[in-house]
């Protein structure tokens, strides 16, 4: 049976040759040949309770090696489809967007 996670889950292979399926906190070792069509057998995002977008604000910005992510301001809670997000719910393509774009600063929320 999957687990239900609130982030969209990613798939991480480690040095040791072993596959997982993370989605914030939560790792769960999967076979070599999953692909993230797949992850759903192991991992399940929770689906918004509410389509409303009023307050919801995004961002496209350009890693330093050309990746295309979204930055978004949604309640005052930040996020970013970046991996570097995942593994520490923070990253410099936010701090961009809140000092270029948003004008919050480094202190910001």
């Amino acid at each position: 049976m999957p687990i239900i996670v609130s982030m969209n889950p990613m798939l991480y292979t480690a040095l040791d040759g072993k596959r997982y399926a993370v989605s914030g906190q939560h790792w769960v070792e999967v076979p070599m040949n999953t692909t993230l069509e797949g992850i759903d057998k192991y991992m399940v995002k929770l689906a918004s309770e509410t389509n409303d977008t009023k307050g919801k604000q995004n961002w496209k910005v350009e890693g330093s090696k050309g990746n295309k992510y979204t930055v978004s301001l949604i309640e005052s809670q930040w996020s970013c489809t970046c991996v570097g997000y995942g593994w520490r719910s923070k990253c410099k393509h936010i701090q961009y967007v809140k000092d270029n774009i948003y004008n919050v600063g480094a202190n910001g929320s």
